[in-house]
């Protein structure tokens, strides 16, 4: 009488035997290698969560939009994240369009009576100034109000978190702007006015902002107006005089 060396397992003359222990291993492994998924099927789901991640996170949502149009301060509590750069950029990019139709408008009037085609040209002409000056003009702003508040706080403000907050605050004034240029094709004296107003808002409310964003105490106050306009007005005036 034989037995199996492994299991113990009566053995029978003219009778194939297997063990128990290896149909169980067997078992297990088909179980453990079914249930583990394929590298191209995890490839394709990381793939897919990744898109859908990206997807949300680059939508616009108009309420957000609206608030701030609503109520600009409520800027202050964008994030630095992804969509909070998107609407910064937004509100940034409302007020370069501005200044462009601004001058769009401006030349059109002023050159409307001198022949449709010098019209054309002059208006390519201003148009991409204003859109360059629009373009400087924001991006000075912002930088040296950034530049100025980390180094009067000596807080090192991320820009990205600047852009979100600072960036987004732009746009009830660029949209004012942009009311501003499309009057311009119609009435230059209303749509300066409409300019003037939204750039001394713009100008006095960023300040205001900016101020609550670094905690910046009354006593200094003067100190960082002084030094932020000052640098925004030197490099404009380069930009302006070297570049347009």
């Amino acid at each position: 009488m034989a037995f199996c060396t492994h299991c113990g397992k009566k053995l029978t003359e003219g009778v194939a035997h297997q063990c128990v222990d290896d149909i169980a291993a067997n078992s297990m492994k088909y179980t453990a290698s079914a249930a583990e998924p394929g590298p191209e099927r995890t490839a394709s789901s990381s793939f897919a969560a990744s898109d859908a991640k990206t997807a949300s996170t680059i939508q616009v949502d108009g309420q957000v939009l609206k608030n701030l149009l609503k109520n600009p301060m409520s800027a202050l509590n964008m994030r630095g994240d992804q969509t909070g750069l998107i609407y910064g950029l937004i509100g940034m990019a409302s007020s370069i369009i501005g200044f462009w139709s601004f001058g769009l408008g401006f030349k059109q009037l002023i050159y409307s009576g001198l022949g449709m085609m010098s019209a054309v040209l002059s208006n390519f002409g201003m148009g991409s100034r204003a859109l360059l000056m629009g373009l400087f003009s924001t991006v000075i702003l912002l930088g040296s109000f950034w530049f100025t508040g980390n180094m009067v706080t000596k807080q090192k403000l991320d820009i990205k978190e600047f852009i979100a907050k600072i960036g987004s605050f732009q746009l009830p004034f660029g949209a004012a702007l942009i009311v501003s240029g499309l009057i311009s094709f119609m009435s230059l004296k209303l749509a300066s006015l409409i300019l003037v107003f939204a750039l001394m808002t713009g100008l006095a409310a960023n300040c205001a902002a900016v101020i609550e964003l670094y905690r910046i105490g009354s006593s200094q106050w003067i100190k960082f107006i002084g030094i932020a306009l000052g640098i925004y007005v030197l490099f404009l005036a380069i930009v302006q005089t070297v570049l347009l």
